[in-house]
């Protein structure tokens, strides 16, 4: 036997499921959220220079002085950076920015704590919070808009919005509906048209109101699911929550380029799954590296395939 043949074999060992459970276990909650934190803040930042600069020095800051990842100051310069821009731009700021800014306010609190078993429970509660608070109040502001309960909004973005397109070519609707939806809008707008009672009747297919209605009741469906059965707080129903929160990450966020959104709600889950399942954390782990691949220009090798 080489010598060769032994590190090989340590070396494939390394990059297996179980190691990267391993290793999760054998770092500390606080210290793993708070790196996958200030990730999130430096490629998928608040799109603003103030913020972008902030986030940027404080990960240099991080590189020279590991240990001032678990300084509070650290965190306030963020979170203070993130609110500045939040008041400039609030009109315009994303939902998923404000669970950003939300978060990285529990991270300085989190370190404002000394107890560590006390920076845990910050942690942990306040992930299990924003989990059950954003599903379920996405859930009953979604049941609140009729234009959404008929899948009308699921269609009118197959049809109209850019970050749908390829998912509408992907599924079978003719690339012909949303250009003819689209000259029909561009009519509207236009001065000179004249329209009965600003009524405009769009195009569409039946493949493509299908589609909206499925996603409809499927975002619907999951989302109530996930937050009811977080709010539980049982063994058995966070473990179905948390397969039910990965199906979700792993799904929505292909076609829903909110990359965002879906890193920081991943965090959440891990956080919660972190010491009580720990194979369910390293499906987290696994989410994180999908997330960064979903950014791959597959829309356009998927809109360059000829019919």
């Amino acid at each position: 036997m080489s010598v060769a043949e032994p590190s090989q074999r340590n070396l494939a060992r390394r990059f297996t499921l179980e190691s990267l459970i391993e290793s999760i276990q054998q770092m500390e909650l606080v210290q793993l959220v708070s790196l996958l934190t200030l990730f999130l803040a430096v490629i998928f930042p608040f799109d603003h220079w103030i913020f972008i600069i902030t986030a940027r020095v404080c990960l240099f800051l991080f590189l020279v002085f590991p240990i001032i990842i678990r300084k509070p100051a650290f965190w306030v310069a963020l979170a203070l950076s993130a609110t500045v821009v939040t008041i400039l731009e609030w009109a315009t700021t994303d939902n998923h920015k404000y669970l950003l800014l939300y978060w990285l306010w529990v991270m300085v609190f989190c370190h404002a704590v000394i107890d560590p078993d006390q920076k845990r429970r910050v942690l942990i509660f306040n992930a299990r919070f924003f989990l059950c608070f954003v599903f379920l109040a996405a859930v009953a502001q979604k049941l609140s808009s009729p234009s959404y309960r008929s899948g009308e909004m699921f269609e009118f973005f197959l049809y109209c919005d850019p970050r749908f397109t390829a998912f509408g070519k992907l599924v079978g609707i003719d690339p012909t509906v949303p250009d003819a939806v689209q000259k029909a809008l561009d009519f509207f707008k236009s001065p000179f048209s004249q329209v009965i009672n600003n009524d405009l009747l769009l195009p569409g297919t039946d493949r493509a109101r299908i589609v909206a209605l499925v996603l409809t009741s499927w975002d619907l469906s999951l989302q109530s699911l996930i937050g009811v059965l977080f709010l539980l707080r049982r063994t058995l129903t966070d473990k179905i929550a948390h397969f039910l929160l990965l199906f979700f990450v792993f799904t929505t966020y292909l076609p829903a380029p909110v990359f965002g959104f879906g890193w920081i709600l991943a965090i959440m889950g891990f956080t919660l799954a972190k010491d009580k399942f720990p194979r369910i954390a390293g499906a987290y782990f696994v989410s994180f590296f999908a997330i960064l691949l979903y950014q791959l220009p597959w829309r356009e090798w998927v809109l360059g395939i000829k019919n």
